[in-house]
């Protein structure tokens, strides 16, 4: 795997984490935010053919 796919699953695996600490902080900016970013880095990935890991159980983004 190219050094790129590792380091974007990273982020998006950050990412993901990120959303979920701002939800159980309760805090719904930063949620929507970091899903944002979320989405972005997504999409990337979809557009360079850079498979990711599965979601977890219920969608990550705000």
């Amino acid at each position: 795997m190219s050094e790129f796919a590792v380091n974007l699953r990273d982020r998006v695996r950050q990412a993901r984490e990120d959303v979920q600490i701002a939800k159980q902080a309760s805090d719904e900016d930063r949620a929507s935010a970091v899903g944002a970013d979320l989405a972005n880095l997504e999409r990337l990935a979809a557009e360079h053919g850079v498979d990711l890991p599965e979601q977890p159980s219920g969608d990550a983004r705000a």
